[in-house]
């Protein structure tokens, strides 16, 4: 009889403040949850269970807006070992608070995107099962 594999867990956490009117939070969402279903086959495969969450961000944490976190740490922290990112202004939020907002806006091989890359979250999703 076959011994049972040991199944490891990943989260990945998407933190947003609006999904509607920002476009960032959109797009982030859209490339979070493209990213995980790619890599979620083959994960299983290897004995990784990925659960994906999104967390709406009430406006007093809006400076947390557009954020992944795998298990419990920043995209940018496990791709660039820091948080490097800046922020830059932010329309859509800015019409939903009614003044000026600025979001977060990422450095990845060399570009900036305000958008989080589906590449950056597949890179921060290997490296993290690789220290496990």
């Amino acid at each position: 009889m076959e011994g049972k594999k040991k199944v490891k867990k990943l989260r990945v956490e998407f933190k947003y403040f609006d999904r509607k009117s920002c476009s960032r939070c959109k797009t982030t969402d859209e490339n979070v949850a493209k990213a995980v279903r790619n890599l979620r086959e083959a994960l299983e495969d290897e004995g990784v269970e990925v659960e994906l969450k999104t967390t709406k961000l009430p406006a007093s944490k809006l400076e947390e807006s557009n954020s992944i976190l795998v298990n419990g740490i920043d995209v940018e922290e496990i791709v660039a070992g820091k948080k490097n990112s800046r922020s830059t202004a932010c329309h859509g939020c800015s019409s939903l608070i009614k003044g000026r907002c600025d979001c977060r806006a990422y450095a990845y091989r060399g570009k900036k995107h305000r958008c989080i890359p589906k590449a950056m979250i597949r890179e921060a999703i290997r490296k993290t099962i690789a220290r496990k």
